[in-house]
């Protein structure tokens, strides 16, 4: 029977009609498989090539304000290499297929799933996105120290 609501239970089918859970035990694999999975997102999403890729900030060498003219985000270069992109392209389709698959699960509407899911994204955040955070809010941070 496929719910339309959100219920409680051991008995859920995730993704396919082979992964059912019947049993505490199985139930309970399942979720940390699903929380695995939410964090290996995470870190997918926060691997140090993808950010070098699409925020490569530049922070001056001396320490020394950059000039008022100067971007604090580079633009993207057009001649990034080709294994380069195709490795952020392989990347990107393994962490969209990733997050795709777990959206499909928590639309099992076992909240055990849907909760499973959610703290796996979110110890992944805390776990993994440190250096990110830099990154991408450049912009609203002083750079080095000063305050441009």
């Amino acid at each position: 029977m496929m719910h339309r609501t959100f219920y409680w239970g051991k008995k859920a089918t995730i993704l396919f009609h082979g992964w059912k859970t019947s049993s505490w035990e199985s139930y309970f694999v399942s979720l940390v498989v699903l929380f695995l999975s939410s964090v290996i997102l995470q870190y997918i999403s926060n691997l140090p090539i993808l950010v070098s890729l699409y925020f490569p900030a530049i922070v001056p060498s001396n320490g020394a304000c950059p000039a008022p003219d100067v971007p604090l985000i580079k633009k993207p270069e057009s001649s990034i290499s080709l294994r380069k992109r195709i490795l952020r392209s392989m990347l990107f389709g393994v962490r969209v297929a990733i997050g795709y698959l777990l959206m499909l699960a928590v639309m099992s509407f076992n909240v055990g799933v849907l909760v499973a899911v959610v703290l796996g994204l979110v110890v992944g955040h805390f776990q993994f996105s440190n250096d990110i955070t830099s990154y991408r809010y450049v912009l609203e941070k002083d750079v080095n120290g000063c305050s441009c």
